[in-house]
């Protein structure tokens, strides 16, 4: 039986999303990015441990432990806020694949540009002659702005600070992607396999890649 993606190789394992078999090749490439893979299939899984470890044992050997407690700390303060951004940046890969780490890293510098313009008083959004990264820079501040202004959120509302902050640890996390992958998309495939179905933001917390 051949597998029902490439239809070269021969179809090893039943995928769900797909209803039929595809092969392990297919599955370990596509399986979160390009496959709507459900939650609980076994390959997804163990994919998504085996990914999470890796990324892990890579970053905690160049930065330390230093980076998860960072993250967890802020993570902890407002989980709903990291699920958002993540989410904006897998929905801006999915309308254009072609996408690089070095076009998000750019769109969040001219966030936290913008930002510290805010906090000195004066309302001003950086741009700059990269479309890509002024549509990132765009959404992510609609979040943050959305989760500092909006006085419904409550528990949820965040300071200027804090907002600032959450940008430059994903930042950080995809510098740490630009220097050390050699895939010029590796982040976005590395967040669209936490995420593997289409969703557009929402407050309501989801999974978050404590990979930091």
């Amino acid at each position: 039986m051949k597998c029902l993606i490439c239809e070269r190789r021969k179809g090893k394992r039943h995928c769900p999303a797909k209803n039929g078999y595809i092969c392990p090749t297919c599955c370990g490439d596509k399986r979160g990015v390009e496959i709507n893979c459900p939650l609980d299939c076994t390959y997804y899984v163990e994919g998504q441990r085996y990914q999470q470890e890796k990324v892990s044992r890579q970053r905690l050997r160049k930065e330390g432990a230093g980076s998860f407690i960072r993250r967890a700390e802020m993570y902890n303060k407002n989980p709903e806020i990291f699920n958002d951004i993540e989410i904006a940046f897998v929905n801006v890969f999915r309308t254009n694949n072609r996408i690089r780490n070095a076009d998000l890293a750019e769109g969040l510098g001219l966030v936290l540009k913008t930002l510290d313009t805010e906090k000195r008083g004066l309302v001003y959004n950086h741009r700059s002659e990269n479309s890509i990264a002024n549509e990132i820079s765009a959404r992510v501040l609609r979040i943050i702005r959305d989760y500092k202004d909006n006085i419904e959120l409550r528990k949820s509302k965040i300071s200027l600070d804090y907002g600032r902050e959450v940008v430059q640890e994903f930042l950080h996390e995809v510098e740490f992607f630009v220097e050390n992958e050699v895939n010029s998309r590796s982040y976005f495939i590395h967040i669209l396999r936490y995420h593997p179905q289409r969703a557009e933001t929402s407050h309501p917390a989801g999974n978050i890649i404590l990979t930091s």
